[in-house]
């Protein structure tokens, strides 16, 4: 039951600069039209011919499927080596096309890169999302930690083996800088490249940007989820990435440690806000869209877990509730025990859920934003969620055949009408503007004008009726 979240959950009371900033306006929805899409990224297609379990995927705004034979998906994930020559070590150590980016051809890759690009996008038409999916380096020199500091290794031999006489500070200083400027060349040319090549697509790099707030291990009791800040700033170096991608695709796969617990939250919502963060800062006229990786299970895990109830919330719900574009339910097993287990996770619990924030954020962008724009939380750090109420709307079966297999039905109550203007705003589409949208053929801004004084005016709002919902 949704609606006894509220005291367990508890995130930081310092209130980031972002909150009062005026949202920039985004790019419409690019799919269904809805503000806030669901899309199901599993290789669950053998289930049914292969293992004669049927799942209902209609819930999903989009389906596709990661494994390698399908084509022509509205979302493409272009893993190392589906994608040029991407240098790299692999896991036996050995060097693969240079090992290190500046050891790799940068020609030779982009003149690779038109034949997978047509061969999984098909046609220019329709949009869809294009992920590149490379994680064996970073481009930033000092976050090759742990595995990942071969790359480092091997960029500082490089130089010694062609200055055998210079100090080591000014190896490191030299290995640091060709790394760099190559790991840059290689992401922003193969970024314009593809774009190029499928401009509709919307194009970034899977895991970007990322927290680093990986410390509830060894800081549980204390753990707030907040970005450290030295990795704020160096999220920001990445600018010239921010400026060549059109999409971003930040990651929330929650680790078992992390079930149904607040950490768990906190750890989902700062990772969120930073990538919104992100999207905000490094264009002039407008947002770039931001596309949540999540999970339907734990990793980690012994055997397979679905999400808890709570966790659909602190990952679903707190995307939808903090403004991004959507979630990727993202998986990568198909066999008989996973089609079976999904089968029930889907009925019991997913589908249901998915279905109600998915109409939830709907019928705010209607009532707030004339169908304009996306509702965001005016505090991003508040409990509050795009969630049907239950005391207005029941979720009911489908009565088109081969049609959604819940809908809701009811209508919104003015209670609910001032629970939505309290405690949310509008981030306009591009060409929309106003505080609700209302305004026709902005350029740029005007989304959220006003909304102080109206944040203030909800602060002596007293019992204010929160948007819950039970299963």
């Amino acid at each position: 039951m949704l609606a006894g979240l509220g005291p367990i959950v508890t995130l930081a009371l310092v209130l980031p600069v972002a909150w009062a900033m005026e949202l920039k306006p985004t790019g419409p929805p690019i799919f269904t039209g809805r503000p806030f899409v669901v899309a199901w990224d599993v290789p669950t297609q053998d289930c049914g011919p292969r293992h004669k379990v049927s799942l209902d995927l209609k819930a999903f705004d989009v389906q596709a499927s990661p494994n390698e034979g399908f084509v022509n998906q509205s979302i493409t994930i272009f893993y190392y080596d589906r994608l040029g020559l991407y240098p790299h070590f692999n896991e036996a150590g050995m060097s693969v096309h240079g090992g290190v980016p500046q050891n790799g051809s940068l020609q030779e890759h982009l003149g690779m890169l038109r034949k997978p690009v047509e061969h999984y996008i098909r046609t220019r038409e329709p949009a869809g999302l294009a992920i590149i999916d490379w994680e064996h380096w970073r481009p930033v020199w000092v976050r090759n930690w742990q595995d990942k500091d071969v790359y480092r290794q091997w960029s500082r031999q490089l130089v010694a083996s062609r200055h055998p006489d210079w100090p080591k500070d000014q190896i490191v200083k030299e290995a640091q800088y060709e790394f760099e400027f190559a790991a840059r060349q290689f992401m922003l040319k193969t970024l314009h490249y593809v774009k190029s090549v499928r401009p509709q697509h919307l194009w970034g790099f899977y895991l970007f940007p990322d927290c680093y707030n990986h410390d509830y291990v060894q800081n549980w009791e204390s753990y707030t989820g907040r970005c450290p800040d030295v990795e704020v700033a160096r999220n920001d170096q990445l600018a010239w990435l921010w400026a060549e991608s059109t999409a971003l695709f930040p990651s929330v796969y929650l680790d078992e440690t992390l079930a149904s617990s607040a950490q768990g939250r906190n750890f989902v919502s700062f990772r969120v806000q930073e990538a919104l963060r992100v999207a905000q800062s490094h264009h002039a006229n407008h947002a770039l869209p931001v596309y949540v990786f999540t999970r339907p299970t734990y990793t980690h895990t012994s055997k397979l877990t679905g999400l808890s109830e709570m966790d659909l919330v602190s990952t679903i719900g707190e995307s939808a509730a903090l403004g991004a574009a959507g979630v990727i339910l993202w998986g990568d097993t198909s066999s008989m025990e996973t089609c079976q287990y999904l089968q029930k996770y889907l009925t019991d619990l997913l589908v249901p859920y998915v279905v109600n924030v998915s109409w939830a954020t709907q019928y705010c962008s209607w009532a707030q934003c004339h169908g304009h724009g996306r509702c965001v939380r005016r505090n991003p750090t508040s409990n509050t969620f795009l969630h049907l109420n239950t005391s207005s709307f029941r979720l009911v079966p489908g009565r088109v055949p081969d049609g959604l297999q819940l809908q809701p039905e009811g209508e919104l109550s003015r209670a609910d009408l001032n629970y939505l203007r309290t405690h949310f705003r509008c981030q306009c589409y591009l060409g929309w503007g106003g505080e609700q949208c209302q305004d026709h053929g902005h350029a740029a801004g005007g989304a959220s004008r006003g909304w102080v004084g109206s944040y203030l005016s909800s602060l002596l709002a007293v019992g204010a009726i929160a948007l819950t919902w039970t299963l």
